[in-house]
C-alpha cells in the first residue's frame, strides 16, 4: 500500500494544525490508507494515548504501518547507549502495541565516518543482537535507513544486517538520502532487503516528476525483488506539505498503480 510518513507534514504539527490523532484522517482524505508514525511528534506513550491512536487510525481506515526511531547507538558514551537502547525497547513495544509491524531504528554515528566502518557498525550489531528477541517476542521488524554515520553506505548497512539476523533486520530505503552519482546502485543494494521504503521526494517539474529522482526506476527495483510492504511517502520539499504529499501519491501511483486501494 502506499503510506505516509508523519514527517511529511512536520510544519503543520508544528503549528498545531494535525497531531498524532488527526493525521490519519488527513491522510485517507487524500487517498492514501497507511501511516507511519515518528517519535518526534508522540505526547506520551502510555497506553491510555496509544489506544487513541488506535482508534483514531481504526475510524479513518488507515493502517499504522512503521514506526521511526531516532536516537544514536554507536557513539562513544556506552552509557549514553545503553540509555538508547532502554529507549529503543520501550517504543518497539509501543510500536507493537499500536500494531506496526515494522521499526526503524537510526544508527547514529562515532562522530568519523573511518570509525563508523569499524567501531560503529559493531556497535550497531552489537545492539541489535540484543534487541532482536525483543522483535520476535513483538513479531515487529527492525530496520535500517540509509541516513548517515553507519548508515551512509549500502555496504555499511549490509555488514550489519550480516552480522545480525536477515529474518528480522532489515533496510528502510530511503530513495533520497543519497547523492545523485550513486542513488541507483546503492538502492538496487538494499532493495532485496527491505521491510519498509521511504518514498522521498523534494521538487517537481511540470510534468509530476521528481527533478533528480527517476521513480520509474527506483520503484521497478522494489518489483524486480517482490517487495510486497508500505512504500510510505516522505516529502521534503520547500513547497506546501499536504501538496507535496499528493504529488508523491501521483507520481508513486503512476508507476505502481497496483497501489491504489
Amino acid at each position: 500500500m502506499i503510506s505516509c510518513d508523519t514527517y511529511s507534514v512536520r510544519d503543520y504539527f508544528k503549528e498545531g494544525k494535525i497531531d498524532c490523532l488527526s493525521v490519519p484522517k488527513l491522510l485517507k482524505d487524500l487517498g492514501i490508507s497507511g501511516v507511519t508514525y515518528n517519535q518526534l511528534y508522540m505526547s506520551s506513550y502510555d497506553t491510555e494515548y496509544l489506544d487513541k491512536i488506535k482508534q483514531a487510525c481504526a475510524d479513518a481506515g488507515v493502517k499504522i504501518t512503521g514506526f521511526i526511531i531516532e536516537g544514536n547507538l554507536a557513539g562513544d558514551d556506552a552509557q549514553a547507549r545503553e540509555k538508547q537502547m532502554a529507549d529503543d525497547e520501550m517504543m518497539m513495544r509501543a510500536a507493537a502495541y499500536m500494531g506496526a509491524p515494522v521499526v526503524r531504528i537510526n544508527l547514529g554515528s562515532t562522530g568519523d565516518l573511518e570509525r563508523d566502518k569499524t567501531e560503529g557498525v559493531q556497535r550497531c550489531i552489537e545492539a541489535f543482537n540484543r534487541l532482536i528477541p525483543i522483535a520476535k517476542q513483538l513479531n515487529v521488524k527492525i530496520t535500517i535507513e540509509n541516513h548517515g554515520g553507519v548508515s551512509k553506505t549500502a555496504d555499511m548497512i549490509l555488514d550489519v544486517i550480516n552480522g545480525t539476523d536477515r529474518e528480522w533486520v532489515g533496510s528502510c530505503l530511503d530513495f533520497g538520502n543519497w547523492t545523485d552519482d550513486v542513488r541507483y546502485t546503492e538502492s538496487a543494494k538494499l532493495a532485496p532487503y527491505a521491510y519498509h521504503v521511504h518514498a522521498k521526494t523534494h521538487e517537481f517539474n511540470d510534468k509530476g516528476e521528481d527533478i533528480n529522482k527517476d521513480y520509474k526506476r527506483l520503484l521497478q527495483m522494489l518489483k524486480d525483488v517482490d517487495y510486497k510492504r508500505a512504500v510510505s511517502i516522505e516529502y521534503e520539499g520547500p513547497d506546501d506539505q499536504v501538496e507535496g504529499v499528493k504529488k508523491t501519491r501521483d507520481l508513486i501511483l503512476r508507476y505502481w498503480p497496483e497501489l491504489a486501494d
